[in-house]
């Protein structure tokens, strides 16, 4: 196999290409203790977001399942010592979640109508209010 001259030429120079800026090696992960305290209650609930036939587990839509959560857990556990739905319910939502760019989340952008299409439409009841919880969320420790 022959190699053009200035293929041959970088590769034996030991030249390396730019990639660009390294990607952050951690998933953005806002507060497990917001989510349980106000996130679950004042943004998955009220615009019915795990119920049956939107994103429930056993028959939701897309590829965001929440399972049911049972009764409200104590915000101050660790994530660890959360029961096995709540947790997953969580690694869920924050898979949507921007915490650079908090209203660009799919998590409420998406459901706003203000990105891909969200069947039926876009389905958060007070978008204001949605808006301010997501931008306390990722900034709550």
């Amino acid at each position: 196999m022959w190699l053009r001259p200035t293929v041959m030429a970088i590769f034996l120079s030991g030249c390396t290409v730019p990639v660009g800026s390294v990607p952050d090696a951690a998933p953005c992960a806002p507060s497990p203790k917001f989510f349980a305290s106000d996130v679950w209650s004042g943004y998955v609930e009220p615009n019915q977001c795990a119920t049956p036939g939107c994103h429930g587990f056993s028959d939701g839509h897309g590829y965001l399942r929440y399972r049911p959560p049972g009764g409200a857990i104590d915000p101050t556990l660790a994530l660890a010592d959360w029961p096995e739905a709540w947790r997953d319910n969580y690694y869920q939502s924050i898979q949507l979640v921007n915490c650079a760019q908090p209203l660009a989340s799919r998590l409420l952008s998406v459901p706003e109508g203000k990105a891909d299409p969200h069947p039926p439409g876009p389905s958060v009841a007070i978008p204001q209010q949605a808006e301010q919880l997501f931008q306390d969320w990722v900034t709550a420790q």
